[in-house]
Parts: structure tokens; C-alpha cells; sequence
């Protein structure tokens, strides 16, 4: 007997990100972000059909939302049933290399390209390959502020994820420390890192602040930070962020979205403004201390 799996497609008409978080947590699954008919959606892909417990909560949700912005928030799904084998072949012909400045990033199934710094990436769904406008212009401002600094900067990805923020910076040179709060992220890493042949310098669980307890209460200071986190955990943490660069150091915020700019760049106005990036609805500030 033929074994299948559901394909439940949610397109919200906005907070994308939201909707993905409270999926990721409801349903403890990985999932796919992608582009269908201009209309960014979330995929999500499981053995049995929750569609009756998964829709209701989504429904609540969307109610939560409309009341605390002032607005109407909604979605529109589809689901489907599938063959297993199709889906492994699908999603396989569905992943492409990435260009990102000097590099290509890719899994092992693609050949790499000589012309740049490769790194290879297993896709994990619950986490990023640099496809996402915020992760793409990290990229892109990390390549810039190690060209600016020192010889091997040290540099602290804030919220590391995959871990592909490190590896890039590891490539140019400089000397990585990550952390996260989430434990599979700091595995990924590791796993990332490993693939590449790359070193990480340090690694911890948790958040900015714990580092402090990591190492005797002395604040450890960077030549580059990158938080590629959402706005509001930005300025929860901007003090920390703040006291973790050395003099003449370089802040990379990302995962802003373009309504909290102005209030992400306030908060930071004691640190120099070096260049503002945007892509889709996306920002990522580059500031120097």
C-alpha cells in the first residue's frame, strides 16, 4: 500500500512571521517558506490531517492579531494529499544553489562553483539557507564590515539558526562565537560547521546576557556582532548588544521589517549609521561604534 503524507498550504495576508512561529509551535513540524503567485506561503507537510484542530487555532489567532493591531488579519489554505516518494523528488528538484556576494551556498546534490566560496548547507526547513531577504543582506553586510576591520575580527552571531552567518564570516577569515536560545539551533550549527570544515571559537545556549555568566561576569566584546532577529527582540536586547562591542566595532541588525526601522535606528542613535539596506519588506542596519 501506497504510503502518503497532507501538504497544508496557509498564505496569511500579513504578520508572515508571526504565522510561522505559531505554526512551527502548534504543530512541532518543519516548514517551508516559499513564493506561490506572488503571495508568500507557509508549507507544511505531515503524516495525518490536523486540519481540523490546525485551522480553529489559526482562526483564534487571526482574531488576536486583528483586536491587538487595529486591523483585519485573515489567511486562505489548501491542503492536499500526496504520494511520499513524489514529495522526496519534488522537494529535492525544488532546492537551488544561492549566489550571495563571493558566495554560493548549497547542498550536497549541487555541484559547487569555482568561481566562489562554497559552502554546503542541507536544507533543514526550520531554518535558513540565505533565501530570506533579512539572511541574504546579512550576508551581504558581514562581507562588508570584515573587508572594514582587522585581520580575523571576531564576530558573534546573535540568534545563529543554521549557523550560515558564521560560516560565511569563518570563510573571510574571522574567528566565530554563536548562540541561541534554541538548542536544535546550536546543533545545526554545530552539524553546519562540522560539514565545512569550519571552527567555531565559542559556542552557547542561551541568550546575549548568559555569555556574562559564561565567563566570570566579564563582558566579552566583538569587532563584529550580527543579530538577524526579529524587532522586538532587538531592542529587549540592545543594551546587551551594545556592551558587547569593542571600540570601532560593527553592529549588523537584520530581521527588521521596514515599519520598525525608524524605532530600531533610535534606539541605536549612539552608534554610527554606516549604511541601511532593504530588500522586499525587509531592512538591515550596518552601525559603528
Amino acid at each position: 500500500m501506497d504510503k502518503f503524507y497532507f501538504e497544508i498550504c496557509i498564505i496569511p495576508n500579513a504578520f508572515f512571521d508571526i504565522f510561522v512561529s505559531q505554526i512551527a509551535d502548534f504543530t512541532s513540524q518543519a516548514l517551508e517558506e516559499n513564493t506561490i503567485d506572488g503571495e508568500s506561503s507557509i508549507i507544511l507537510r505531515i503524516n495525518e490531517n490536523i486540519e481540523s484542530k490546525l485551522i480553529p487555532y489559526l482562526n483564534q489567532l487571526c482574531k488576536n492579531l486583528s483586536q491587538i493591531n487595529s486591523t483585519c488579519v485573515n489567511f486562505k489554505y489548501s491542503i492536499s494529499k500526496k504520494k511520499i516518494e513524489d514529495y522526496i523528488e519534488t522537494y529535492k528538484k525544488s532546492i537551488t544553489g544561492l549566489e550571495c556576494s563571493c558566495f554560493y551556498i548549497h547542498p550536497s546534490w549541487i555541484k559547487p562553483k569555482d568561481s566562489k566560496i562554497n559552502i554546503t548547507l542541507e536544507p533543514s526547513l526550520a531554518f535558513g539557507t540565505g533565501h530570506h531577504a533579512s539572511t541574504f543582506m546579512s550576508i551581504e553586510a558581514i562581507v562588508s564590515c570584515i573587508n572594514k576591520s582587522k585581520k580575523n575580527p571576531t564576530l558573534l552571531d546573535v540568534g545563529c539558526g543554521s549557523g550560515i552567518l558564521g560560516l560565511c564570516a569563518y570563510k573571510l577569515g574571522a574567528n566565530v562565537s554563536l548562540c541561541d536560545i534554541d538548542d536544535l539551533a546550536i546543533n545545526e550549527s554545530k552539524k553546519n560547521f562540522l560539514a565545512n570544515n569550519a571552527t567555531i571559537t565559542d559556542i552557547w545556549l542561551g541568550s546575549l546576557e548568559s555569555v556574562n555568566k559564561k565567563h566570570d561576569s566579564i563582558n566579552k566584546k566583538y569587532d563584529i556582532v550580527v543579530a538577524n532577529i526579529i524587532a522586538l527582540v532587538i531592542i529587549e536586547q540592545a543594551n546587551s548588544l551594545l556592551s558587547s562591542l569593542n571600540d570601532n566595532a560593527f553592529l549588523i541588525l537584520s530581521g527588521i521589517l521596514d515599519k520598525y526601522a525608524s524605532l530600531i535606528k533610535d534606539k541605536f542613535k549612539c552608534l554610527h549609521l554606516v549604511e541601511e539596506k532593504t530588500k522586499d519588506e525587509w531592512v538591515t542596519l550596518i552601525l559603528s561604534k
